[in-house]
């Protein structure tokens, strides 16, 4: 297997087809067909996804779905230490079965590693339109070039809205209390991964940065905090919103959910703009509205208090710092592992706030 490629099956794409068509016929209770398999270049390290319709005949006619199918990553270096797409399918099937919020129709999972070498999982492909990663989305893309400052507006209220709704579910309703830890407080748990994690990530090499916003953080924890399970990746680019652009269709990307204190997910969803404009050196787009707003839009929507706002928005910086110098250090450029724009963005924020 060549290791610079996400996984091994994708040196044999018909393969994977056809063993995919045989799960999928078995899984549904009836014979379908994939007629082909798409695989996205820009698919990577965190996930591997694969773009395909399925096919079945049915009362003398023909059905097709498109789908979509998440892999485990399978590369030498990867993003994360380990990965649990069995956590992230019962997150997003909890909350469809618990919930109204907006999240992909489930389809199967499989975490037996001998059909395909990974585990993965399949979901109904979601109609809308996902704003860009790649390039930034307030850089190029459709919603510089096809939406106006209005329906950017409508676009940045509604998913700020769902966050907010989707913060008033319990977490122990949804069958997530085998999460919490006897011993510790969600956060110390959550700080305790980071500080694993920024040892396992630098492969023993010290990062100036990011070891100096964990040791604020460890030393400055907030106490007395509300519990609840957090999105963790909450951000523009994991939510399609309707063609509309009035609402959202789907929360995307549940790989780092977790037990914690809401206000995570909103300073994420703030900082992760952030690192698209300040971080980048760029203006935000017109109508997007202000952090501060987008603040008091989620106390009112959610009834938690943004009381810590500034340590959340620390955690995130060294969160995303952390996790871009190691996608550096994995793709060779060793040169940007503290150089890189999220940790400078974060060194201002430190500066900024402690």
């Amino acid at each position: 297997m060549d290791n610079e490629r996400p996984t091994p099956l994708l040196e044999n794409p018909e393969g994977t087809r056809k063993k995919l068509e045989s799960w999928l016929s078995q899984h549904r209770g009836h014979s379908v067909t994939i007629p082909a398999l798409n695989i996205p270049e820009a698919t990577g390290m965190s996930n591997v996804t694969l773009l395909f319709d399925v096919e079945w005949q049915e009362h003398g006619a023909t059905h097709s779905e498109p789908c979509v199918g998440r892999l485990q990553p399978e590369i030498e270096r990867p993003v994360f230490p380990s990965y649990d797409l069995s956590l992230q399918y019962e997150v997003m099937a909890s909350i469809g079965k618990h919930s109204t919020i907006p999240v992909p129709q489930l389809r199967g999972l499989e975490t037996d590693k001998s059909l395909l070498g990974v585990q993965f999982y399949i979901m109904r492909r979601t109609d809308g339109l996902i704003p860009a990663d790649m390039p930034p989305y307030n850089m190029d893309g459709w919603m510089v070039h096809a939406t106006n400052q209005q329906q950017r507006v409508q676009m940045w209220h509604a998913a700020v809205d769902t966050m907010a709704e989707f913060h008033r579910l319990d977490y122990r309703t949804l069958g997530f209390g085998k999460l919490a830890s006897r011993d510790k407080t969600p956060l110390q748990q959550q700080l305790d991964y980071w500080e694993d994690y920024l040892q396992w990530s630098m492969e023993g090499a010290q990062h100036t940065i990011c070891r100096t916003a964990l040791d604020w953080l460890q030393a400055h924890q907030p106490s007395d905090e509300p519990t609840v399970l957090c999105w963790g990746d909450s951000r523009l680019g994991n939510i399609i919103f309707k063609e509309s652009l009035d609402g959202v269709a789907a929360l995307l990307d549940w790989e780092m959910a977790v037990l914690g204190n809401p206000l995570q997910d909103l300073a994420w969803f703030n900082y992760l703009d952030a690192t698209f404009a300040e971080g980048l050196g760029i203006p935000r787009l017109p109508g997007l509205p202000s952090y501060a707003d987008t603040t008091a839009r989620w106390e009112k929507a959610s009834g938690f208090s943004a009381r810590d706002y500034d340590y959340y928005t620390v955690f995130a910086g060294m969160r995303y710092g952390i996790i871009l110098s190691r996608i550096m250090l994995a793709t060779g450029q060793e040169e940007q592992v503290q150089d890189n724009f999220a940790c400078q963005l974060l060194q201002k924020t430190l500066q900024r706030l402690t």
